[in-house]
């Protein structure tokens, strides 16, 4: 094999970190060292991140490429193409893996990836997994407040993104961007066969994950796998005050994160961090009249009910 073949392309807060790990389980799938090279999204590499953002993601294209062993990381922007096959180099090294997994959630929502992937492996299956986009923005919000990287209420900051022309990778928080998945999906059904594709959805994957398991394998063409070892969904935590969210803004969140060991880090985050309360009557409201049409067109692309969306 001398290209990547599997791509996981998102969507963002939908589950593809969850499904990269159990696949990872599986003999004949290599997954790259970063999780989330972002090579194929070139619209996004070229956005000036904000400073709050360029923190979070601690990344340095150069730098991590200079170190003799590539370390694990979840996320980074790889646009050197040599780079990219180093870490394609590095997943196939250890073992006789017949699928290498990018499982890079800015594919989705990148305007040029699809034609970039096409371009680089016009074979290449993808995987997509979809959530209700009502419950994955408020995912999303809880993940951006707990990083410090939001202090807005939930339903202002979706209606400030509603009258944006487009919301921004890296700029934005993209709540609603990153749930139009009608859209976003029509650019890879343009490039590949209905046959190169897999929809999932985060439901099944959270009660089902065997039989996700079982569908991909299929989809793949190799044996099938039983899993051995299940990770819990993680649960959205968000900070306890405004002092909290302020200070994970800037350098405990860093500290906490490679600092703290990990026993530490458990008797921490409980004193900085609580479980988020329920949404909003009005912001869910809201967002189902928001996502209404754009679901609409998504079942008819799909052939399939999205009534437990509604």
């Amino acid at each position: 094999m001398t290209k990547v073949n599997v791509f996981l392309i998102g969507a963002a807060k939908a589950g593809t970190t969850a499904l990269s790990e159990l696949l990872a389980q599986h003999e004949a799938i290599a997954p790259m060292a970063i999780k989330e090279p972002s090579h194929f999204c070139k619209d996004v590499h070229e956005i000036n991140f904000t400073p709050s953002y360029e923190r979070m993601l601690d990344w340095n294209e150069g730098t991590y490429f200079s170190k003799s062993k590539l370390s694990k990381r979840h996320i980074g922007f790889v646009s050197s193409p040599n780079n990219y096959t180093l870490l394609l180099k590095e997943a196939l090294s250890s073992g006789s893996a017949s699928h290498v997994l990018d499982a890079s959630t800015a594919y989705l929502y990148s305007e040029t990836a699809a034609k970039e992937v096409f371009r680089y492996n016009p074979a290449a299956r993808i995987i997509v997994t979809l959530r209700n986009p009502v419950t994955r923005a408020y995912s999303h919000y809880n993940m951006a407040r707990k990083y410090g990287k939001e202090k807005r209420t939930f339903f202002k900051a979706i209606q400030d993104e509603s009258i944006l022309d487009r919301a921004i990778w890296g700029i934005d928080e993209c709540y609603l961007e990153l749930g139009d998945y009608h859209q976003q999906l029509q650019r890879w059904t343009a490039l590949f066969s209905k046959e190169q594709i897999l929809v999932l959805f985060h439901d099944d994957l959270l009660s089902e994950p065997q039989n996700t398991m079982d569908r991909v394998c299929e989809f793949l063409d190799i044996s099938a796998k039983t899993l051995t070892e299940v990770s819990e969904a993680n649960t959205a935590e968000v900070p306890r005050s405004r002092l909290v969210s302020a200070l994970l803004l800037g350098s405990l969140s860093s500290f906490i994160a490679t600092v703290l060991p990990p026993i530490l880090k458990k008797r921490v985050k409980p004193l900085i961090l609580k479980k988020p309360e329920s949404m909003d009557d009005a912001s869910r409201t809201f967002l189902v009249h928001y996502f209404a049409s754009t679901n609409q067109a998504l079942e008819k692309v799909l052939k399939s009910s999205l009534k437990h969306w509604k």
